[in-house]
């Protein structure tokens, strides 16, 4: 099967990222196909104000704020990424970092952008952890209209 799209999913951590870049790099290259590289930061809304209570603006401004910078710092570490997998593999790389819920925010991308492939990572959470948090890789994978590699 030949993928003409693929769209590599990145949380920026160290490790994992390496391992997802390497395996996507590797399969975009056989295929001769552009890497549309994703990160998500999360965005969570506070408790307090998803319960009904008003936060003062002040408090609220702080978080746009915090967000913000963690977009900028993201997206400089992307871009950063991007560059080395162009070099390395002579690849076209699309990077983009988006705010919001990391499963639903990947699998609409990948629809709007038509990807063939979606290569995640997972950081191998068990047990109460797991159940609690959930797993974005494992979302994506049960959820994806396309196929979907996980790199552990």
């Amino acid at each position: 099967m030949a993928f003409k799209k693929i769209m590599v999913c990145v949380d920026l951590s160290q490790g994992i990222t390496d391992k997802v870049v390497n395996v996507a790099g590797d399969i975009a290259n056989r295929m001769a196909s552009p890497i549309y590289l994703v990160h998500v930061v999360e965005r969570e809304i506070p408790i307090l104000v998803s319960e009904g209570i008003v936060m003062p603006k002040v408090e609220l401004e702080k978080f746009e704020e915090m967000y913000r910078t963690l977009e900028e710092k993201a997206t400089a570490k992307l871009e950063a990424l991007a560059q080395k997998i162009q070099a390395e593999w002579k690849l076209e790389v699309r990077p983009k970092v988006f705010l919001g819920e990391p499963f639903s925010l990947i699998l609409n991308e990948a629809e709007k952008e038509s990807v063939d492939l979606i290569v995640v990572g997972s950081h191998g959470k068990q047990g109460i952890e797991r159940l609690l948090l959930g797993s974005v890789s494992e979302k994506v994978a049960r959820k994806a209209k396309c196929s979907v590699l996980v790199v552990r």
